[in-house]
């Protein structure tokens, strides 16, 4: 039975329409605590800064730290500047320009088979993959951050969770995780 990390439990839904049919996929709606420090000086065009566990960070990696907090191996997937070629996986930001980011590879070869069959199904793109995959287990999700009354869902995630679907994955493989400042 798939668990999720406890503050990321889905309360609601979130209704997808996909070629003929509808699908319902699982939403938490959460409040992150504004970062009040030092400010962060590349903040990748203007992401807000949460605070979690006392650290200054975009939401998608305290998506993940939350995922990790709990046992999960986990990778914010970024495909900005990327086009059809593989993502970057990060674990972190440094406080300094996206070209200069580290990559985090992901070294489980059944994750990494899932990511490239997906792929494959989304016309051999990686673009709108989910902002956050965490893995435990047999557990796998792909998470989707979205800020209240800031941001939706595009085409292009619409059509990842597609071509999950077709690569074996059900709607509890994906959460949309919809979130705003506290």
């Amino acid at each position: 039975m798939l668990t999720y990390p406890d503050f990321l439990k889905p309360t609601d839904i979130e209704v997808f329409s996909l070629e003929n049919t509808t699908i319902a996929i699982p939403k938490c709606i959460i409040a992150f605590e504004k970062w009040s420090g030092s400010p962060i000086k590349n903040t990748f065009g203007g992401k807000p800064v949460v605070c979690v566990n006392n650290q200054p960070m975009f939401a998608e990696l305290a998506i993940m730290t939350y995922f990790i907090s709990e046992g999960w191996d986990s990778r914010w997937i970024e495909t900005y500047g990327k086009s059809n070629k593989e993502p970057i996986y990060l674990s972190n930001w440094k406080d300094d320009k996206y070209k200069n980011q580290e990559h985090t590879p992901i070294r489980n070869e059944r994750i990494l088979k899932l990511l490239n069959g997906i792929a494959i199904h989304n016309d051999n793109s990686f673009s709108g993959c989910w902002d956050v995959l965490a893995w435990h287990n047999e557990n796998i999700i792909f998470a989707e951050s979205k800020r209240t009354k800031k941001d939706k869902i595009r085409q292009t995630q619409v059509n990842w969770l597609n071509a999950g679907l077709k690569s074996g994955l059900n709607s509890n493989n994906f959460l949309v995780i919809q979130w705003d400042l506290e």
